[in-house]
């Protein structure tokens, strides 16, 4: 027969949507203080994906409880419990792997605070904590070294210094939000050194340069949130417009348990396609317009190939003229590229867009020499 906890569990399972991403439900881990008996033994009982389980009591009770999770999961939703992923974890002397983090609770005599009335008390202990497993921290820093040294990445040596620096500059951006919630953020300054000497490198073989001057050339200072961060920068200006600016560094390592995660980072539009130079050039390449202008890109130029019976867009010609993936178009030729239907403006001569593209080149050439 199913006791009080276990029936509140099942009962909360019942109530969620059917299949596995339905089967999760928030809860709180510990209280302080369990009938006047002090802090008790908590433990984490991790099982299907996006769901984790706090029970505050002994392990027999969680051995109980997931036997019955076992149960209603055959029965009711046809699912099977792994037991490789659905581990039991002290929860104050181990951690338990929970989409990326690893969740523990805090323990620290230590670590004091004062109260409201000036009383001197532990400020942490038996609170959740979130931390970045060191593991993972080991195995994207092996993606930017060989042979315990940090390298060059070749892929990138045929891209632009800007996109570069905003491919460094994102990629290590998108790690440290996704970890913004854990508690030892700064970690992740390996890592931050890591690329950082991968990127110095990677210039220095683009420009056949030290590294020393490298980072000399692209040094530059920001100023965030009243901080100063050094940092690295390429900044290409533009007539008439805010310059492009792409920067490596200024990410703050701070933990922010109320931290709003940036889940639509700025896209980075790669491929050997000579990106700045379009950005620069900032018109439509189908009508011309300097308007509201997007990137319209495929994923490979083999499936615009693809028109048995029919004729190929205008859209589709100009982008197999040009033999590139992305194009530069205003907002309203790229609603009518995705509604599939006629472009509604005139369209310019493929001459006019390659001079207008030659005159952007100009113009970066002449930013770099200044």
């Amino acid at each position: 027969m199913e006791n009080a906890t276990t029936g509140k569990l099942l009962t909360a399972l019942r109530t969620s949507s059917t299949g596995e991403r339905g089967v999760r439900k928030r809860t709180r881990l510990v209280r302080r203080r369990a009938g006047g008996k002090g802090l008790r033994k908590q433990y984490l009982a991790c099982g299907l994906s996006y769901f984790l389980l706090a029970f505050n009591g002994p392990r027999s009770e969680v051995e109980e409880i997931k036997q019955h999770l076992r149960k209603f999961l055959q029965d009711n939703l046809k699912l099977e419990l792994s037991d490789e992923k659905t581990l039991i974890t002290h929860a104050r002397s181990e951690a338990a792997r929970f989409l990326g983090y690893e969740v523990t609770v805090m323990q620290e005599d230590k670590k004091r605070s004062k109260t409201k009335n000036g009383t001197d008390r532990r400020s942490i202990n038996g609170v959740i904590g979130l931390r970045v497993p060191s593991d993972v921290i080991e195995a994207k820093c092996q993606c930017y070294m060989r042979n315990k040294k940090a390298i060059q990445r070749p892929e990138l040596i045929q891209e632009s210094d800007y996109n570069i620096l905003l491919t460094y500059q994102l990629e290590f951006q998108g790690i440290a939000n996704y970890y913004r919630l854990a508690y030892n953020m700064t970690q992740l300054s390996k890592l931050s050194w890591v690329m950082k000497t991968s990127l110095l490198k990677t210039l220095a073989n683009k420009f056949k340069m030290p590294v020393s001057k490298i980072a000399k050339k692209y040094q530059a200072e920001l100023v965030k949130d009243d901080k100063r961060y050094k940092v690295f920068q390429v900044i290409i200006p533009r007539q008439d417009k805010k310059p492009l600016v792409a920067t490596w560094g200024g990410v703050s390592l701070a933990w922010d348990i109320k931290a709003t995660l940036d889940e639509h980072p700025k896209k980075i539009w790669n491929g050997r396609t000579e990106l700045v130079q379009r950005l620069l050039a900032d018109f439509c390449e189908l009508c011309g317009s300097t308007e509201n202008v997007e990137i319209h890109h495929i994923r490979a130029l083999k499936d615009i190939q693809k028109y048995p019976g029919r004729e190929k867009p205008e859209w589709v010609k100009r982008m197999i003229a040009l033999r590139r993936k992305t194009m530069p178009v205003c907002r309203t030729c790229h609603d009518d590229v995705h509604a599939g239907r006629p472009l509604r403006r005139q369209i310019i001569e493929l001459t006019e867009v390659k001079a207008r593209q030659k005159r952007a080149k100009t113009m970066m050439l002449e930013s770099r020499v200044r």
